[in-house]
């Protein structure tokens, strides 16, 4: 793909079409101002500013929440994909109807947490799994119902990075067991069942 500098007015200083990117050497230091911008066909893919922060305004971020929860959600065993409806952020456009699919080959650090509700004595085992191309990545609560609070609720999750290819996707699901094994996937406007997203590598 080509690549550009751009400086911070916008006006292209080196691209890899003419004479001056192939020429281009640098041995020391190269101040260029007080930011970098680096696009394609003007538009900022990488800015770097005067204190040396660096942000990728298409980089892939996504942070995402249920915004209500969904009774008797599970039961018998039977796995269910997390509700993630509402968006935070989702930098790329990489999130929809509850799964992420990778823009790009590459390492990505995935984060969630799902709080539970409708939690019983007679519950024994809650299970969460990420589900992606490659492979499933699983957690487990154990004895659900003696880890309930006095509202007969329970959170847990986890974090990975997990590999990925372009096109890729994953989701979250979760099931229960034991005793009449029909919970609750809790949600509202704070942040109590969420999936935060990052390419890192």
């Amino acid at each position: 793909m080509p690549w550009s500098f751009y400086n911070s007015s916008g006006e292209l200083q080196i691209n890899d079409g003419g004479v001056l990117a192939s020429a281009a050497v640098f041995t020391g230091n190269a101040d260029l101002g007080s930011n970098l911008l680096v696009g394609n066909a003007g538009s900022t893919g990488i800015a770097i500013s005067s204190a040396g922060e660096v942000t990728m305004s298409a980089q892939p971020s996504v942070l995402a929440h249920n915004s209500a929860s969904d009774n008797n959600a599970t039961g018998g065993g039977t796995a269910v994909t997390i509700d993630f409806d509402t968006e935070i952020f989702d930098q790329n456009a990489d999130f929809a109807s509850d799964a992420f699919t990778a823009p790009i080959t590459g390492r990505y650090l995935v984060a969630f947490q799902v709080q539970v509700g409708g939690l019983t004595d007679a519950m024994n085992d809650a299970r969460t799994t990420l589900t992606s191309s490659n492979r499933n990545y699983g957690g487990r609560l154990i004895d659900p119902g003696n880890v309930r609070d006095g509202n007969n609720t329970a959170s847990f999750g986890f974090s990975v990075i997990i590999d990925m290819d372009a096109a890729d996707t994953f989701t979250i699901v979760l099931d229960f067991a034991g005793g009449s094994d029909v919970g609750d996937i809790l949600g509202a406007s704070d942040l109590v069942t969420f999936l935060s997203v990052q390419l890192i590598a």
